[in-house]
């Protein structure tokens, strides 16, 4: 009987592991159509869809790419990149599932995959708008910021309406130094659509740098636009911290405090915020906390240059130039083209009495920014202490032809016979 009963189980277990999936149905399609925006719901239907072996190959990369799209904007890049990439199989010349798999490829930081799905994108659509700036965006994570103004300005040629292209482009010359031709070109962006509140605040960030670097403008542009953006959004927390960081410089250190603390309470664990307020507790000249803020900025994000920068400037105001070297070390080897962080270190080396290294990081500041007045100066000053005079006189007139309110070159071009 045992045997008999065993026989049975067996059969039965048959009779279920050959019992087909049940057929999608409609409502499944309806569904899947919109599972980017319900992916819960549209999850399993895409998945009924996928496992029907009755439906169209058509209609399984539909239900692959729409499933792919719900993963990817529940921040699950993985599972959207394996989606993803069984519509490219079932579809090899698929540009759209190329350049979303570029996209998910770029939010886990990927940027090599990036770019190959981007430019594999382009390849079977030399008109696929979306596909460049997304390319434009891997670009810019590793600092190729020419390739990304191509891309961008390939993207505003196919459609002169992209505000999100005028935006990147934007940002790609805030990064290159041509803060000017940032402002415009975000400016497009914001005239285009007057509600895009990233727009608004990446202008925040252009006028930022360009005050900070040239010393041209005022911080309240940038904090008038910050405050913009965060009326438009106040989800994105990244204003906050950069209207914070905007406060500071204009050594509105309480606003700043409250602006990066509403970031911390909000999300704690937000390594910009913490950055933020360190900024704002070293304006307090409270290094302590600042460098607390700064450690835990860095905990959070390994790879927050800006953090190790601004740890490097608390060291220097303790007169602690060994550490503050190191930080600018680690700033640079995160961003190789990081102009601030070359010029600290050179200001570092010229507290350790190295001009020779200290001329160095200041040139290296000037290649990648040739507007970045301090560093002229700064290069000027070393040159006079090496005995280097005309070259001297030629960095002090360069930072006076830049900005002639800057106080250092002027000086010094007096005290030469200028």
């Amino acid at each position: 009987m045992a045997a008999h009963g065993s026989g049975g189980l067996l059969l039965c277990m048959g009779l279920l592991l050959a019992t087909p999936a049940l057929a999608a149905t409609s409502t499944d399609r309806g569904e899947c159509a919109a599972s980017a925006d319900k992916p819960d719901l549209g999850f399993a239907a895409c998945s009924r869809i996928i496992d029907d072996a009755s439906v169209s190959v058509a209609e399984r990369i539909k239900a692959f790419k729409n499933r792919g799209r719900g993963s990817f904007n529940s921040k699950d890049y993985d599972r959207a990149i394996a989606d993803y990439g069984e519509a490219i199989k079932l579809s090899p010349k698929d540009a759209w599932a190329f350049a979303h798999r570029c996209e998910a490829y770029e939010s886990k930081e990927d940027h090599d995959a990036a770019i190959a799905d981007c430019t594999e994108a382009i390849k079977i659509d030399p008109k696929y708008g979306w596909a460049y700036n997304n390319r434009g965006v891997a670009y810019y994570g590793v600092h190729e910021y020419d390739a990304a103004l191509a891309d961008h300005a390939e993207a505003i040629r196919i459609n002169s309406r992209d505000a999100w292209a005028y935006t990147r482009r934007g940002m790609a010359w805030t990064e290159k130094g041509e803060f000017d031709q940032a402002i415009a070109d975000i400016t497009q962006a914001v005239t285009i659509d007057p509600k895009y509140a990233f727009g608004f605040g990446q202008r925040g960030q252009a006028r930022f740098r360009k005050k900070l670097i040239t010393k041209k403008g005022g911080w309240e542009p940038a904090i008038a636009d910050y405050s913009e953006a965060i009326k438009l959004d106040p989800s994105l927390l990244w204003l906050y911290s950069s209207r914070g960081v905007a406060y500071s410089n204009d050594r509105q250190y309480d606003l700043a405090v409250a602006d990066c603390s509403e970031v911390i309470k909000r999300e704690p664990n937000n390594s910009a915020g913490h950055n933020c307020r360190g900024v704002a507790y070293e304006g307090l000249k409270d290094y302590r906390r600042a460098i607390a803020d700064y450690d835990q900025s860095i905990s959070i994000n390994q790879k927050n240059g800006v953090a190790y920068w601004n740890r490097g400037n608390a060291y220097m105001a303790l007169r602690k130039i060994d550490d503050a070297i190191a930080d600018y070390d680690r700033a640079i080897a995160i961003n190789p083209k990081d102009f601030n962080s070359f010029n600290s270190r050179g200001k570092a080396y010229v507290a350790k009495g190295d001009s020779n290294r200290a001329i160095a990081d200041f040139t290296k500041a000037i290649q990648f920014d040739p507007s970045y007045v301090e560093a002229y100066s700064n290069r000027g000053l070393s040159h006079e202490v090496l005995g280097r005079r005309a070259d001297a006189v030629a960095d002090f007139r360069k930072a006076q032809s830049i900005d002639s309110t800057d106080r250092v070159s002027k000086q010094q071009l007096r005290v030469l016979g200028f």
